[in-house]
């Protein structure tokens, strides 16, 4: 299970211009800031969960969304404890008609996954939680290696087909609206439909997230460069960062103009929000809070000398 955020507007990191020019103009709703969380959760066997859009709205509109898949809405659009034992009770109960068989959940260690009431939660559900450490998600969760990217390229393929379309609605300043709820909720559901499920099963054996103790899939463990090769996946310009690279807080939401202009050959870097004091961020259960440290930065040299001597 892990959760990612989404954008209204995917803009092509690549164009076609005249070769030379100092600017390049990309056409956007201006809604590249405008955020969304969605939850993805799958098992080993390829099993697919229902995906879980959560919109910043006070209250879900009254849109005619796709059946196959759940709406939320809160003021920050995030996951947070709350979020999170509405999952539990009504996406990862619903997994096994039968009851609620021993089973365990692979979690980053995002703080609303690991709060005490959502551990007691899953304890009730006769489930037992591996929580990855920070700096390892890349390398140990089968959602990070492999799924979200081809999952996102899928939304990111349908959000190029919309913009490229002639049906679309203008503001009376005359720019592009911005898709619809229902519309990307839309594309989320289809796109998450499409998600291989052997993808999903070699993505959870790379992992090392196996149900065969003899060995025959040791192979398999951090081989993760073969997994999209082998789906031909096109995702040569697509972000190749984990979610756990995330800022805490989303940055605030910005119209800008349909049509912004790119400088050729500029480096943009992220600035971190610091304006929360201490005393917030504790309070919060479900802000994006992934901290990489020395002792994640160790770990992550012994996995790779591990990954030599596994080949």
């Amino acid at each position: 299970m892990d959760e990612t955020p989404m954008w209204f507007d995917l803009p092509s990191n690549t164009t076609i211009n005249q070769k030379g020019a100092k600017t390049v103009s990309i056409c956007t709703t201006g809604h590249e800031r405008s955020l969304f969380t969605v939850i993805l959760a799958c098992m080993a066997d390829g099993t697919k969960l229902p995906a879980v859009c959560i919109f910043k709205l006070k209250n879900i509109l009254k849109e005619k969304f796709p059946h196959g898949i759940y709406i939320r809405a809160n003021e920050k659009g995030w996951v947070n404890k709350q979020e999170m034992l509405w999952w539990v009770e009504n996406v990862w109960t619903s997994r096994n008609r039968f009851g609620n068989p021993r089973s365990m959940l692979v979690l980053d260690s995002f703080r609303g996954h690991i709060v005490n009431s959502v551990k007691n939660r899953f304890v009730e559900k006769n489930t037992n939680i591996a929580v990855i450490p920070g700096g390892c998600t890349s390398k140990l969760q089968p959602l990070d290696v492999a799924i979200n990217k081809s999952f996102k390229s899928k939304v990111k393929d349908r959000y190029n087909n919309w913009m490229i379309s002639n049906i679309h609605t203008f503001t009376p300043a005359g720019k592009i609206k911005r898709p619809s709820y229902s519309t990307v909720a839309t594309w989320v559901k289809e796109s998450w439909d499409e998600v291989d499920e052997n993808l999903i099963q070699r993505s959870f054996k790379s992992c090392g997230v196996s149900t065969n103790i003899d060995g025959s899939e040791d192979d398999c463990i951090f081989d993760h460069d073969s997994l999209l090769n082998r789906d031909n996946e096109v995702l040569e310009n697509f972000d190749n960062s984990t979610d756990e690279n995330y800022e805490e807080e989303y940055p605030e939401e910005t119209n800008y103009e349909n049509k912004w202009d790119v400088k050729v050959v500029v480096e943009v870097g992220q600035e971190e929000d610091n304006d929360k004091s201490e005393s917030e961020k504790e309070e919060d259960d479900g802000n994006y809070d992934y901290q990489d440290s020395d002792d994640h930065g160790e770990m992550r040299h012994r996995l790779s000398e591990l990954k030599k001597y596994i080949r």
